[in-house]
């Protein structure tokens, strides 16, 4: 539980305005698509409660700073959108700063586009949606949700599931501070303010600005977690002309791991149990994982988390010792993260009917997910390019043995001493983070143009322009305190373990431009005295992927990163493989290099209302198309990708063996939703049945054999539900709001439905007629909220149904509300 303690300081003429109802149904996500469902509303439509009434002829939902600022202090604004039929999110820990998961109509995060003020915040490589690094929900004036479909400008790249736009508020007009603190459970403890200038120069212009910090302990195992947000906002109003607006954000993440819950080893008689060599697992009576007699196996069950200390033993000259036991030690498992952006937005009134809107942002990534390695001091990546014995692959304990090294030095073709004992007969722990840092640009701009009060044009081109470089660089690390840095080797040079040719070791090291030029055209039209809206759009994306992997590759994630000479091997050389001896004899590389690849697709989509009875009901239809290009981590995924007849000690005729995976192929989505309003004096009603294609989904899973992840094209899935939204005023004050969805998926039978799950060609698994995992069958929400003397008192929740955790529907998680 947590307490929280807002308070707002009166210094002007009113306290800032922090909880105001949105009456404008202009919530899409750039200015451009916000201005136009402006033009398009003959009338202002007045809420009825907690239900915000929308004219669009699509599903989307909206909650405001009305219901936002009733949620505990500090929770991310995903927590808040659970009240959103057919969106479920979970996250780690009781306050959010460890992030969670999100699914929007069975799409998972990655095939979400989230958006903040129409900037795209999905990661440029694999699409990921962090929500730990998204902004205070107390400057946030409402978010939006589109189940399923795009606006026409959205600029992703991997919107098949539906649109998340956050918008945040402008500056208030007068002077004015906030606080806002809390505390609860696990120590935790919050501040937030604000402090608003009001109009100030000669202008008018206005700005305010933000800072929040949180802290807590995690609820199980060693560790806590740490935020510090800054915000800043100047916006101008230019009267007839338009408006201008400039905002900036900084977030620092320093957080400590939970280990999540495994369900691996897989139990007994399981399909994906087949063909996977290691010994099955069963349950026992008490529900603890056991092999053939039933027995606990360490480091799985609720409770398990990461190691409070690093035992690691005293460096001793002449004996051998290794860091084995550090592997779980919890300063070692962290999920650091530096994010910053730019925004500007502005709208410009060019003549009469003719408005354009300029939206441009810059973008700032520094993140990883801690990691581990014990490394022989005779490893052949610490041998590096130094000249040794002939066909050298690892020394025998007596052969390190016999040499003798300065502390911390190198024995050229031999090893280095990593651990100051003077000998190289350890295996020594070293801190090894995969780094994420990205720099990115983005633009819109639009040319809206109303012909007359019944007709509207729109034009739009979007760019985003994202470098996305991923390393490895490796550090070494205190055994109290961790690392000297979070970021490893990438930013300590000091720290870096280097081999005996100087190259810092690293386990990645790939560089990536993701591009998207995007052009669409939408037209929006009023017919029969407004009984009958009509829009119709089209996007053009072109996308463009720009590798280079400086790795030799075994698979995404599995790089073999040295400048040890390979095996020499003509018949292998031959395949485009390669082989190392300190990297095991089954083992096949492809060589580093770089390509480049495009996508396009036209992506039409179209709506119609119907309002036969007047504004209080409508009836609307509509038809959209999305798609979801490779992620990075896709294309770089050569090698064998696993394949099972490329594992064996002497690789099969007709294996290929590719740098990158050129031939995984854009997943594609067309939606259909018919739906029904209702708003009423007292009452709104929103149900929506829908229906969703999936073509050319991607999964990925794990080989336990190989130790290498595998994507599967399985094919195509179809889903279909029915989300249905309400809310009641009865009487003054009192609200009662309540969401409901159904939702079921199939995988399509055919030939991508059946996969090899091992190394064995003759062993399938199919997952045809399977439903797609940690996708729940039914969700329900409520709120009911009571306004008093000034108070709001209110009680809500969710219901989250029965879903699958494996893509072979073989572990179920029941129901939790």
């Amino acid at each position: 539980m947590n307490v929280r303690f807002a308070k707002t300081l009166k210094l002007g003429a009113s306290v800032l305005p922090l909880a105001v109802l949105v009456a404008s149904p202009a919530f899409a996500q750039s200015t451009g698509t916000q201005q136009i469902e402006t033009v398009v509303v003959t009338g202002a439509v007045t809420s009825t409660g907690l239900l915000t009434p929308l004219d669009i002829p699509k599903e989307r939902s909206v909650i405001t700073q009305d219901f936002i600022n009733t949620q505990p202090s500090g929770q991310t604004v995903f927590e808040s959108l659970n009240i959103v039929p057919g969106l479920t999110f979970e996250q780690t820990d009781p306050y959010g700063n460890s992030g969670g998961t999100i699914r929007l109509h069975g799409m998972d995060g990655n095939r979400i586009s989230l958006t903040w003020d129409g900037m795209p915040l999905n990661d440029t490589g694999n699409y990921a949606t962090f929500t730990n690094q998204v902004v205070d929900t107390e400057i946030i004036d409402r978010v939006s949700v589109n189940q399923g479909t795009t606006d026409v400008d959205s600029p992703t790249a991997s919107a098949t599931g539906g649109v998340i736009n956050i918008r945040t508020t402008r500056p208030a007009d007068h002077f004015a501070v906030m606080s806002d603190l809390a505390v609860g459970s696990f120590r935790y403890k919050r501040a937030f303010f604000r402090i608003d200038s009001g109009d100030f120069g000669p202008w008018g212009t206005r700005a305010f600005f933000t800072y929040s910090y949180n802290y807590y302990n995690k609820f199980k195992g060693p560790g806590n977690l740490q935020k510090n947000q800054l915000n800043a906002d100047i916006y101008q109003d230019m009267g007839d002309l338009g408006w201008m607006n400039l905002a900036v954000h900084f977030n620092r993440n320093r957080n400590d791991f939970y280990n999540a819950v495994s369900y691996i080893p897989m139990l007994v008689g399981t399909p994906l149990g087949a063909g996977v060599s290691r010994p099955a697992v069963a349950l026992d009576a008490n529900g603890s994982y056991a092999g053939d007699a039933p027995a606990t196996i360490g480091g799985f069950g609720m409770g398990f988390d990461e190691d409070p200390i690093c035992n690691r033993p005293t460096p001793v000259f002449g004996t051998a010792q290794s860091d084995s036991s550090c592997t779980g030690f919890y300063h070692l498992r962290v999920n650091p993260s530096d994010t910053g952006n730019i925004r500007f937005s502005s709208l410009w009134h060019l003549m009469p009917g003719l408005v354009g809107t300029l939206d441009a942002n810059f973008q700032y990534v520094l993140a990883n997910g801690g990691g581990f390695t014990n490394v022989s001091e005779t490893d052949a990546k610490l041998r590096g390019a130094t000249p040794g014995p002939v066909g050298l692959a690892a020394l025998s304990a007596a052969a390190a043995g016999a040499f003798t090294v300065p502390a911390f030095g190198c024995v050229p073709g031999v090893g280095c001493d990593l651990n100051g004992d003077g000998d190289l007969r350890d295996s020594v722990g070293e801190y090894t983070p995969n780094n994420t840092n990205t720099r990115r640009y983005g633009l819109n701009a639009q040319l809206i143009y109303s012909l007359d009060d019944n007709n509207t044009f729109q034009a739009a081109y979007v760019l985003d322009w994202g470098l996305h470089r991923q390393t490895g660089q490796w550090s070494t690390f205190n055994p109290v305190t961790g690392p000297a840095d979070f970021f490893g080797g990438l930013r300590d040079a000091a720290h870096r373990v280097n081999a005996a040719d100087g190259f810092s070791l690293r386990q990645r090291d790939r560089k990536s431009y993701a591009i998207l030029n995007q052009f669409s055209l939408a037209y929006e039209g009023h017919f029969f005295a407004d009984m009958v809206r009509v829009n119709a759009g089209l996007r053009l994306p072109f996308f463009q992927r720009d590798l280079n992997q400086y790795c030799y590759n075994q698979t995404t994630g599995f790089a073999y990163c040295t400048t040890e000479a390979p095996v020499s091997n003509p018949a292998l050389a031959a395949q485009g493989l390669y082989q190392f001896n300190g990297a095991g004899a089954t083992n096949y590389y492809t060589a580093p290099g770089s390509t480049s690849v495009t996508y396009s697709r036209a992506l039409p989509n179209a709506g119609i209302a119907v309002l036969p009875f007047g504004p209080e009901h409508q009836f609307f239809f509509t038809y959209a198309q999305g798609i979801s290009v490779p992620r990075t981590d896709n294309l770089y995924n050569g090698g064998t990708n696993g394949a099972a007849a490329c594992a064996g000690a002497v690789p099969a005729a007709g294996c290929v063996y590719t740098t990158f995976a050129l031939s995984v192929r854009p997943e594609t989505t067309a939606t259909y939703d018919l739906g029904y309003r209702f708003q009423g004096e007292w009452t709104s009603l929103s149900v929506t049945a829908w229906n969703t294609q999936y073509r050319n989904r991607i999964v990925s899973t794990f080989d336990q054999n190989q130790g290498i992840s595998i994507d599967h094209n399985i094919g195509t899935v179809n889903m279909d539900g029915v989300d249905v939204e309400g809310s009641v005023n009865p009487m003054e004050n009192l609200d009662i709001y309540a969401s409901a969805s159904y939702l079921h998926s199939r995988v399509a039978p055919g030939p991508l439905s059946t996969i090899v799950p091992g190394t064995n060609p003759a062993i399938t698994v199919s997952i045809a007629g399977k439903e797609v995992v940690e996708t729940p069958n039914w969700t329900f929400a409520g709120r009911v909220q009571y306004k008093i003397a000034g108070f709001r008192l209110g009680l809500g929740g969710k219901f989250i149904g029965r879903r699958f955790a494996t893509d072979t529907n073989d572990f179920r998680l029941e129901p939790n509300g």
